[in-house]
């Protein structure tokens, strides 16, 4: 099921001569960031990962340099949140173009300090190169104590399904750069991690992964691992935020496919199972956030959305790894899940307009 999708195969096969630590907690795939042992002192763990703004910004999606700092340094402190760690701070490693204005870079160190101010954490250093195209990575540090860190795996049928939020905004986002060649600030897109939800989910969540690459790739993923599936009992107006409802129905898309496409925020889905629910709501409350319940795990493999729509694990793959096939056209992609809602054959899709 895992070698189903392409990105998870490509992982495998990139791991599989790498050395790993003995004093890693998570296998491969089981967790958003990587999880490690502090040495001498087993009660502390170190969570470490890493991640890089550059298909964004190759595509043309992200060409504010603010924009870019901002996520570079939330798309990281996301990963942190998704196993409830608190951050250290992040190391930035950036490839400036050559001749960057003094304007794009004073952008795009605000953007980076704005999103580590907001967050509450620092850069504790990094790495400067050249080149013909402006790319950054973020390395995040985080420390977990105390209770065991968040997973994506140990969920079972009949647990209940939450997100931190409402969804769809990232997504929103990409349809009007891709679909209708917006600028960046007919959108404001600023999605910020939840940190303090992670945090706060350590005592009550089975299972928990943020919605970087939307709500459909994070569900299908969680469902993989853990051998499940998911049945949203709301519509998806009811879980998608009011603005990105609204550029739906700009742009000609069914909601769901907010839902399906893959760019997108930084919210936390994750389950819970019945016996925590007490739990996590007076966490929620203690802690000043509202949970919004979404649905629940099932045996049945695959998403079921109400009525309106039942996609299986072999659908689920064609979507998540449409993005990989470097020759499918962007645009081309609102046709490809309309054909997958029609049960039409998805090979002979049209060009959306």
């Amino acid at each position: 099921m895992m070698q189903q999708i392409q990105e998870n195969a490509l992982i495998a096969r990139l791991s599989a001569l790498l050395p790993r630590s003995p004093e890693q907690v998570n296998g491969l795939h089981e967790s958003d960031a990587e999880i490690v042992r502090f040495p001498g002192n087993e009660a502390r763990l170190i969570a470490v990962t890493t991640d890089g703004i550059v298909e964004e910004i190759e595509s043309g999606l992200y060409s504010d340099p603010y924009l870019v700092g901002w996520m570079t340094v939330m798309a990281n402190l996301s990963d942190l949140a998704a196993v409830g760690a608190e951050p250290i701070g992040l190391l930035i490693a950036q490839t400036l173009p050559h001749g960057i204005s003094d304007a794009d870079l004073t952008s795009l160190q605000t953007g980076i300090r704005d999103a580590c101010l907001q967050a509450g954490t620092t850069i504790l250093g990094g790495d400067t190169n050249f080149s013909d195209h402006l790319q950054t990575t973020g390395t995040a540090i985080g420390l977990l104590s105390d209770t065991p860190p968040l997973m994506r795996v140990r969920c079972e049928p009949g647990e209940a399904l939450y997100c931190s939020g409402p969804l769809g905004v990232g997504n929103a986002y990409a349809a009007l750069r891709v679909l209708c060649r917006n600028d960046q600030d007919s959108f404001p897109y600023r999605p910020s991690a939840r940190l303090r939800e992670g945090n706060s989910l350590r005592s009550c969540a089975s299972t928990c992964m943020d919605t970087s690459d939307g709500l459909f790739a994070t569900l299908d993923q969680l469902g993989r691992l853990n051998g499940c599936g998911f049945s949203l009992d709301k519509p998806p107006e009811d879980i998608i935020a009011p603005e990105a409802l609204q550029v739906a129905v700009a742009t000609g898309l069914a909601p769901w496919m907010l839902l399906a496409a893959p760019h997108g925020e930084f919210e936390l889905v994750f389950t819970v199972p019945s016996d925590r629910i007490s739990i996590l709501e007076q966490t929620a409350e203690r802690t000043g956030w509202t949970p919004l319940r979404i649905g629940n795990t099932t045996r049945e493999p695959g998403i079921a959305i109400q009525n309106r729509l039942a996609l299986s694990p072999d659908e689920l793959a064609r979507i998540r790894n449409y993005p990989m096939n470097t020759a499918a056209d962007r645009l081309a992609f609102p046709s490809f899940l309309a054909g997958l809602e029609a049960r039409r054959d998805i090979d002979q899709t049209m060009t959306f307009h």
